[in-house]
């Protein structure tokens, strides 16, 4: 049976709530305003400025940016580096955590100090690129999309915390049973640590989507470009449009609404991914940051 609230509580309660869509209100309105930007017509939003319900709904906007099939291979190779090396990242990541988790593993705080010092201190960006091209040759090759990316020290040291609190009794059991340490790893570690995985992932997921860096340092073939990096040379290339037209001539380009739709282009997938591992964020960001 529901309990009676007082004049107090309900008042409360109500105040509340009303913060709360407010506060909703706040941060979806700025959202979808400019998702409605990217479906106005450019000639329109000079005129009228931003409107929550354009006058005049345009589509040229996405049309210029899937004018050709540059951004669709673009999107396979984000993609395709995205998924790749999230799952070796967290692989190696988890690893590493695991092992200076263990209170049996020599030399651990040696190892941890190994992962610590790139946190603090590097080399510079010069010998850090001439070792990777000159030494293993990352230029115009798929891995050096991925391979410069693949380890973090502050996911390792993130995982490594979430493991600890782990129950030793279960690993110990598990090795009395016969069990190596990459078994227990894989059917014990990693199906207890889910919010941290789901974290790791998050972290490791938005940094290959959102890089570009990769591409302008070592790749030049057109056709292994990700995605970031192709629209940042699609706008160059409009904005030179726009500067010098075209043909001896001028052409208008929607460059408001391209860049509003640039934006969406970039950011729907994680925007779409989010929802699903948004109960594991906070909970894998708590554990590993205050135990170990």
């Amino acid at each position: 049976m529901l309990r009676k609230m007082s004049v107090p509580e309900f008042i409360g309660q109500a105040t509340m709530h009303f913060i709360m869509i407010i506060a909703v209100i706040v941060c979806l309105y700025p959202v979808i305003l400019t998702l409605m930007v990217s479906f106005t017509d450019e000639v329109t939003l000079m005129r009228n400025g931003m409107q929550l319900i354009p006058q005049k709904f345009s589509l040229e906007a996405y049309r210029l940016i899937f004018a050709n099939n540059t951004v669709g291979n673009a999107y396979l190779v984000t993609i395709t580096v995205t998924v790749i090396g999230t799952a070796l990242s967290l692989l190696i990541c988890g690893m590493a955590g695991f092992a200076m988790s263990l209170n049996t593993l020599k030399y651990r705080n040696i190892a941890a100090l190994f992962f610590y010092i790139p946190m603090v201190f590097n080399a510079g960006l010069l010998p850090w690129f001439l070792v990777s091209t000159q030494l293993y040759g990352l230029t115009n090759r798929f891995h050096a999309l991925i391979i410069p990316l693949l380890v973090s020290s502050f996911n390792v040291f993130l995982m490594r915390n979430y493991f600890k609190t782990i129950s030793p009794s279960l690993i110990e059991s598990a090795q009395m049973d016969g069990c190596g340490a990459f078994r227990i790893f894989i059917t014990i570690v990693m199906p207890l640590s889910a919010p941290v995985i789901a974290t790791v992932s998050l972290f490791i997921g938005l940094t290959y989507w959102n890089d570009w860096t990769m591409a302008l340092w070592f790749i030049n073939n057109p056709r292994m470009y990700p995605l970031q990096y192709m629209l940042f040379q699609i706008r160059a290339i409009m904005d030179q449009i726009r500067m010098h037209g075209t043909l001896g001539g001028h052409i208008d380009i929607p460059s408001q609404t391209y860049q509003v739709a640039t934006l969406f282009v970039t950011i729907g997938p994680i925007v779409l991914l989010y929802p699903f591992v948004q109960r594991y964020f906070v909970k894998g960001i708590m554990i590993g940051a205050v135990k170990g």
